[in-house]
């Protein structure tokens, strides 16, 4: 029998031990598990963005949700780091801005996004930047050109601009506007380039349902 293989203390201890003592060890077990549960959950609706701010060279790490949603706090360390460059005002950065910000990130993970610019208080009032909508970035290791026909390929409700010579996208959320995608070569926008004619025609870039719109 079991019993006869194990030390007589062994066996006086599994004869002795209280009841409520196997409860509560049962109980913090299941505590632990869910609480492991939940924050997988949560981790999984969150996507870990890696920002590295070149105008006051920083690095954070902001956790936002695939829906652009953030906590309090992570709000609060967002809005600073993407706060005006000449000013140094802060302003509410756009959930969908935000949430197309996330998915780029899981595109590429582990990679750092280069925050060019973002919020600037010194634009017009129709500037998508003055509004906090718009972001400027680039990735570290990544063609832009990858970056930028995945965008315009992902998402709708999008401005999405390619600066070549400085490398990197502009990217804005432009609810209930139609989309608009251009090139800026020699100081001069080119509406409509090449580039964003090919991608939205070939329909292999496409996953069906992964647009996004907010």
């Amino acid at each position: 029998m079991l019993f006869s293989l194990l030390p007589l203390a062994t066996v006086g201890w599994l004869s002795v031990a209280p009841a409520t003592a196997s409860q509560g060890t049962v109980a913090e077990v299941a505590d632990t598990a869910a609480a492991a549960l939940a924050q997988l959950a949560a981790d999984e609706a969150t996507v870990p963005v890696r920002v590295y701010d070149v105008n006051h060279r920083e690095t954070r790490v902001f956790r936002i949700g695939r829906d652009g949603s953030v906590d309090e706090a992570t709000r609060q360390e967002i809005d600073r780091m993407f706060r005006c460059r000449r000013t140094d005002r802060q302003a509410e950065i756009d959930q969908g801005a935000l949430a197309m910000l996330a998915d780029v990130s899981a595109r590429w993970p582990g990679r750092t996004i280069e925050l060019v610019s973002a919020f600037r208080r010194v634009d017009s009032r129709t500037s998508r930047h003055r509004q906090a909508r718009a972001i400027d970035f680039r990735i570290q290791g990544v063609k832009m050109t990858e970056v930028r026909d995945y965008v315009w390929a992902t998402h709708t409700e999008l401005g999405l601009g390619w600066y070549p010579k400085q490398n990197f996208i502009h990217m804005d959320h432009r609810p209930g506007d139609p989309d608009y995608a251009w090139t800026q070569i020699g100081g001069k926008e080119r509406r409509g380039p090449s580039w964003s004619k090919r991608v939205r025609r070939n329909e292999t870039l496409r996953v069906p349902g992964s647009r996004v719109g907010l």
